[in-house]
C-alpha cells in the first residue's frame, strides 16, 4: 500500500511539472524576416527600418497551388519609421497581416547616413530584442538601402539569400571583405584600442531597369550589389571609406585571409603581369619598447602559388627567378598593409588594433597614453615584415 501511494505521488508530481505549449505560434500565422535594414532621415532624425519577408505563396509554401503564386515575388519588403529604432520596428506591424518572426534574419544592413550619426542605438536594440540573433552578418550599404532590400538576385530565391551567399563567396575567393557578425561588433566596441571595420556593399544605381519592348537578359542586367572595401569607424560613428587595397591590407595585417590574389610584374622585363594565389597566411604583431621608444613589428608569413605566368621562365624552386617573385610578392603585401596604416592614421581610427595590442601586452604603458593614443599612433614606428 505504501509503495502504491508513493508511485501515485510521483506520477502526479511528474504530470504537474510538464509544460504545455503556452506560447504556441503556428507557422502559417508568422511572417519570416530574412533581412533587416536600418536607415536614418537626415532632416527629421527619424529611424527607418526595412524588412525583407519571405513570401510562402511564391516559394511553393502554403496554398501555392490555389493562390496563384506564380506571379508573386518570393519576398516582400516593408518599411516603417519611428523616433527610436525599436519604435520603428514595432510600427512595422501596422502594415502586415501576420506576426513577425525574426529568428531567421540573416543580414543586418546599415545605411551610410545612420553610420555617420552613430550605430550604437541600433546595436543596443538588436541586443535587447530576444528574437533577433546577433550571429547575423552586418554590412554597410553605399547607396539606397531600400533599393538593395528590394533587389532580386538572379541565381537565388530571395535577395537576403543572394546577398548572404555573395558575401560568403567573395570572402573565401578574394578575402578583402571584413565580414563581421553583430556579435563581433559588440566585442570590438568594448575593446580599448580597436575600432570597428564593416564591409561595404555598393548598391547598383541602375539595377533592373529593363528597356521597354525587350526581354530581360541575364548578361545585360547589372548586378544588384557590388562588394568590396569597407567602412571605417571611430567609436560607433563612421569616419570614412576604405578601398579594396586598404581592405586587403587590413586582412593581411590581422591574419584574416582565406584566399587572395597578388598581381606583380615579371622581374625579367618589369612589365608582364603575373598572378599569384595566396592560400595560407599568418600574421603576428609584437610591441617593442626600447629606451622609452615604442615600436610595433608586424610579421606576416604567406604561402602562395604561381597561377598565371604568360611567359616562359625558369621555375626551378631554388632559381633566382623564384626568389625575385617571392621578394616582389612580399613587397606587394607590405604595400597593402602600409596603405591601411596610412588610412588609419589619416582618419584616427585604429582598425588594425595596434592600441589593443599595447593594452594587452604593455598595460602599464597603455594607461599612460590611452587619452592621447591617436597622437602617439600617428608617429609610432610600425615595421611590416613579409
Amino acid at each position: 500500500m505504501r509503495n502504491k501511494t508513493a508511485a501515485i505521488i510521483i506520477i502526479i508530481t511528474l504530470v504537474l511539472s510538464l509544460s504545455g505549449c503556452w506560447n504556441r505560434r503556428d507557422p502559417e500565422n508568422l511572417a519570416l524576416v530574412l533581412a533587416t535594414a536600418f536607415d536614418r532621415d537626415r532632416e527629421t532624425g527619424m529611424y527607418h527600418i526595412t524588412t525583407q519577408i519571405a513570401n510562402p505563396l511564391a516559394m511553393g509554401g502554403q496554398d501555392a497551388g490555389q493562390g496563384g503564386g506564380g506571379d508573386k515575388k518570393p519576398f516582400w519588403t516593408l518599411t516603417a519609421g519611428g523616433q527610436l529604432s525599436y519604435q520603428a520596428m514595432r510600427n512595422l506591424t501596422k502594415g502586415i497581416s501576420r506576426e513577425f518572426f525574426w529568428a531567421h534574419n540573416r543580414i543586418f544592413v546599415l545605411s551610410e547616413e545612420l553610420a555617420r550619426n552613430g550605430i550604437y542605438p541600433v546595436m543596443d536594440m538588436v541586443e535587447r530584442e530576444r528574437q533577433l540573433r546577433t550571429s547575423g552578418y552586418v554590412v554597410l550599404a553605399d547607396g539606397d538601402v531600400r533599393k538593395l532590400m528590394e533587389a532580386e538576385f538572379p541565381l537565388e530565391e530571395t535577395g537576403a539569400r543572394g546577398l548572404d551567399r555573395q558575401i560568403t563567396t567573395f570572402r573565401y575567393e578574394r578575402s578583402p571583405f571584413p565580414v563581421k557578425s553583430m556579435n563581433e561588433l559588440y566585442s570590438i566596441l568594448a575593446q580599448p584600442g580597436r575600432e570597428m571595420f564593416i564591409g561595404r556593399v555598393k548598391v547598383s544605381e541602375d539595377m533592373q531597369q529593363d528597356q521597354p519592348g525587350q526581354g530581360t537578359s541575364a548578361t545585360a542586367s547589372p548586378p544588384p550589389a557590388i562588394i568590396g572595401g569597407g567602412a571605417v569607424f571611430k567609436g560607433d560613428k563612421m569616419v570614412g571609406w576604405a578601398d579594396e587595397q586598404q581592405t586587403i591590407g587590413w586582412a593581411y595585417a590581422t591574419g584574416r585571409v582565406f584566399r587572395s590574389a597578388l598581381y606583380i610584374k615579371d622581374p625579367v622585363d618589369d612589365a608582364t603581369p603575373l598572378g599569384i594565389g595566396v592560400y595560407n597566411l599568418k600574421s603576428e604583431m609584437h610591441p617593442e619598447l626600447e629606451n622609452g621608444r615604442l615600436s610595433i613589428k608586424v610579421d606576416i608569413k604567406a604561402f602562395g602559388i604561381l597561377l598565371d605566368i604568360p611567359v616562359y621562365r625558369d621555375l626551378e624552386v631554388d632559381s633566382s627567378y623564384i626568389k625575385s617573385l617571392e621578394q616582389r610578392s612580399a613587397q606587394a603585401i607590405r604595400d597593402a598593409v602600409h596603405s591601411t596604416i596610412a588610412l588609419s592614421r589619416e582618419l584616427d581610427s585604429d582598425i588594425i588594433g595596434v592600441g589593443n595590442l599595447i593594452y594587452r601586452k604593455l598595460p602599464g604603458l597603455w594607461t599612460q597614453i590611452e587619452d592621447r593614443w591617436y597622437e602617439v599612433f600617428r608617429d609610432i614606428e610600425i615595421d611590416v615584415q613579409a
